[in-house]
């Protein structure tokens, strides 16, 4: 029995683990798309995420000045560092057990899923759910993410 307790106490560990690689390989890719954009990469770098680009087209929608969609882009890479950071230490905290772990957890995953609900709440108020895939995306982020949260805290 008590393989299967250690077995059922890593799957918070492991899901942790999977939040903050992804959320962390994503700000790389994120930084150097604004690289990219400052000229500070050159234009044949490959690992960029395009999604600068991406929200220039759509606050152009409302013919929003050219600095919203920097300042929108470096917000969002300001969010992604912060769950970045919050998801890496949750998952430490959740290996070694310590005391508060769980409170850890939840902080992460709570940035996590106010991440994916600001970016559905954009999509919405920009028309961007006319962008094929990208609201779907942003759902499907935003519902493994409070599943993940789910399974974190009923954790015994």
């Amino acid at each position: 029995m008590k393989n299967e307790q250690v077995i059922n106490r890593r799957i918070p560990s492991v899901l942790l683990l999977f939040w903050a690689l992804y959320l962390s390989l994503v700000l790389v890719s994120n930084t150097a798309d604004a690289l990219k954009a400052l000229g500070i990469l050159s234009s044949d770098a490959v690992f960029v995420s395009g999604n600068f680009d991406l929200i220039q087209k759509v606050v152009s929608i409302y013919h929003s000045p050219g600095w919203l969609a920097g300042l929108l882009y470096a917000g969002v890479l300001g969010w992604q560092t912060a769950g970045s950071i919050l998801l890496w230490q949750a998952f430490v905290a959740d290996m070694r057990q310590k005391p508060g772990h769980k409170t850890a957890a939840v902080r992460a995953l709570t940035a996590l899923i106010g991440l994916w609900a600001a970016f559905l709440l954009s999509d919405e108020f920009f028309l961007a759910y006319e962008m094929p895939g990208l609201s779907n995306t942003h759902f499907n982020l935003l519902i493994a993410s409070i599943a993940t949260a789910i399974a974190v805290r009923m954790d015994n």
